[in-house]
């Protein structure tokens, strides 16, 4: 079918699907990381909660460390 006889309206939608696509996905990827974030906290906010004042640097140091970890990736990845 050729694009001049198509509803213009039809092609509005057809051109303006791609960026919705892309728009959503990021807006997806955004909410994941958000609530990532929001349940690590909860977690550690959880064990510093429940921790001794005795215990508290340790956890802190250990959460620092899993952290960077977790931001570095796999062992032995470039």
């Amino acid at each position: 079918m050729p694009l001049d006889t198509v509803h213009p309206a039809l092609a509005a939608a057809l051109l303006a699907l791609p960026q919705l696509c892309l728009l959503t996905r990021a807006w997806i990827r955004h909410r994941t990381a958000v609530r990532l974030e929001q349940e690590r906290t909860r977690r550690i906010q959880l064990a510093l909660r429940r921790s001794g004042d005795e215990r508290r640097a340790d956890l802190v140091r250990a959460c620092a460390e899993l952290e960077a970890a977790s931001r570095a990736g796999p062992p032995g990845a470039p």
